[in-house]
């Protein structure tokens, strides 16, 4: 899993790339968002590089997302990648996540702070 991560403005994008799954991938991820929560970061995650997600995978983006809504702060998924969207699908989590295709609609639906 290789995470890359950028700003824009008072948001935190992580553009991931590989297979978000029980090890590697779930760590990196869990790591990133700690980071990003004790500097009270909102967070957009592109997973369009994402080509493969597990359950672990799929419980690690639920508890990110539990992780910076306690602290105030949003998330919100972008471009998830075919693979990635049809778990969100199956597993009924699309409703849980506000998700995007375009990055700069993404970008304008988190809120002012």
């Amino acid at each position: 899993m290789i995470i890359q991560q950028h700003t824009s403005g008072t948001i935190e994008i992580l553009t991931m790339a590989g297979r978000l799954t029980l090890g590697e991938g779930c760590s990196a991820l869990r790591e990133a968002v700690r980071q990003l929560v004790d500097r009270k970061a909102d967070l957009l995650v592109d997973l369009s590089g994402v080509n493969y997600i597990d359950s672990a995978g799929l419980g690690e983006l639920v508890a990110s997302f539990n992780t910076i809504t306690a602290a105030g702060r949003e998330m919100k998924l972008l471009r998830p990648a075919k693979r990635v969207d049809s778990m969100l699908h199956m597993t009924r989590l699309y409703s849980t996540f506000e998700i995007f295709e375009e990055e700069a609609t993404a970008l304008k639906g988190f809120k002012a702070r």
